[in-house]
């Protein structure tokens, strides 16, 4: 089983909406918002958190959403481990991969404006490939598709960006492999494209969700 939610965040530029949601998510989350500076971080941050409540209730368990603890990298988790669970935030999306199995995803804008470590993501045939293409647009693609995914790997992997992405491939030409072996494991990668946004999963099944559930503050405060 794989959930994937996704909330547009600019729903909480309504301060009253804001403020409701804030009492839903629970001190853990609530606290870790409340740091953040800028109300765009704190938007996104909070519809992660009410994604993941969300989860839990599609999921008959909702008060395991209070037994989540976070890891001294900032993670956060279930200690028994009965649900596993990923969230990644961009320009004004917030998502939540909720599986049964080890997860990860991410979710990046797509913007030519590229960043300047590309080389330092790339193998060497994927970065070939990068410098084969011609348009900005072309590369911009590639490049996000090739980010997310290997992020999505690194995090089923607990490493997140602190992992070297240039060591491993998760490119198969200009697009994204259907598989790929890390930690001795056969993993399942899975890639979203919507509006100028890409979302990609890692997970140990290849039972996908079509696509993404798309859900209003609404919905998810409802429950």
């Amino acid at each position: 089983m794989i959930e994937l939610l996704l909330m547009d965040a600019d729903e909480f530029n309504k301060v009253e909406l804001f403020e409701k949601a804030m009492d839903l998510v629970g001190e853990c989350r609530r606290n870790r918002i409340l740091k953040l500076r800028k109300q765009e971080s704190k938007n996104l941050s909070l519809a992660a958190g009410l994604l993941l409540r969300y989860a839990f209730f599609l999921a008959n368990e909702p008060s395991l959403y209070d037994e989540i603890v976070i890891s001294d990298n900032g993670k956060p988790f279930l200690p028994n481990q009965e649900y596993y669970f990923s969230l990644s935030h961009s320009g004004k999306f917030a998502i939540c991969c909720f599986s049964d199995d080890p997860v990860g995803c991410d979710i990046e804008q797509i913007r030519e404006n590229l960043p300047r470590f590309t080389k330092k993501i790339f193998t060497a045939e994927e970065e070939a490939t990068f410098h084969s293409l011609t348009t900005k647009s072309e590369k911009a693609v590639f490049f996000f598709n090739l980010w997310t995914c290997k992020e999505s790997i690194t995090k089923w992997m607990g490493k997140g960006i602190g992992y070297p992405f240039h060591i491993f491939s998760g490119m198969d030409g200009q697009n994204v492999k259907k598989t790929i072996y890390m930690e001795e494991k056969k993993l399942y990668l899975k890639s979203y494209l919507f509006e100028d946004y890409v979302v990609s999963i890692c997970a140990e099944t290849q039972e996908f969700p079509r696509e993404m559930e798309r859900l209003s503050s609404d919905i998810l405060m409802k429950n």
